[in-house]
């Protein structure tokens, strides 16, 4: 049988995809947790072979969550389950470790392909479109600006700092002045407690702005 926890902050999703995925005869669903903190508790109580993961829950957001079952279930298979489409999550979520990304409108058929390919040691992620671009209004609003307590603009630049534009470009871009932009850029320094601007662009890295 194949052990599986899910995690998902929506109470009906986690019921369905449970009833979908034990109709399978050989999936057995162990446990479910509604936030990333809940999940790593359940991990160390119950025993599993795949969890299945959402990025946007309370308390512990999904990549916050992946990064932790990386440090203390090394060997544990993760396939995400999103309804971001940015191919910078994707990215993110393939350097922490995952085994796949998929869109929360695949198939039954195609989610149970991709469990069964990630346990047999294989990965299983939805095909970017090459025209997706990640939007201020694309982040964890409620989670990921208030944890680092960043404004919106303030991820702007910090996402054209790893683009390596320069002040003048930036300022230009986002019609503000030169003054302004070097003014943000201190913020970050200060509220990601960052050295310098190397230690912007790993910030930018670690969390999927590139």
């Amino acid at each position: 049988m194949i052990r599986l926890i899910l995690a998902d902050d929506h109470a009906l999703f986690l019921e369905g995809l449970q009833l979908m995925l034990e109709k399978q005869g050989d999936i057995v669903v162990t446990g479910t947790a509604s936030d990333g903190q809940q999940l790593l508790d359940l991990l160390h109580a119950t025993p599993c072979d795949l969890v299945t993961l959402d990025l946007n829950m309370p308390h512990l957001n999904g990549l916050d969550a992946l990064a932790a079952i990386r440090q203390q279930f090394p060997e544990l298979k993760v396939l995400v389950l999103s309804n971001y489409e940015q191919p910078e999550f994707r990215r993110a979520v393939q350097q922490l470790g995952a085994g796949g990304y998929l869109l929360k409108n695949t198939s039954v058929k195609q989610l149970v392909v991709a469990i069964r390919l990630i346990l047999s040691g294989q990965s299983a992620f939805y095909e970017e479109k090459s025209v997706a671009v990640l939007t201020e209004t694309d982040f964890f609003t409620d989670d990921f600006l208030r944890k680092y307590s960043l404004t919106k603009r303030e991820v702007e630049i910090i996402r054209y700092i790893a683009q390596e534009m320069t002040t003048k470009e930036m300022a230009d871009k986002l019609f503000i002045s030169e003054h302004t932009v070097m003014t943000h850029r201190k913020n970050l320094l200060r509220k990601l407690e960052a050295r310098n601007v190397a230690g912007l662009v790993k910030f930018a890295g670690d969390h999927g702005l590139l």
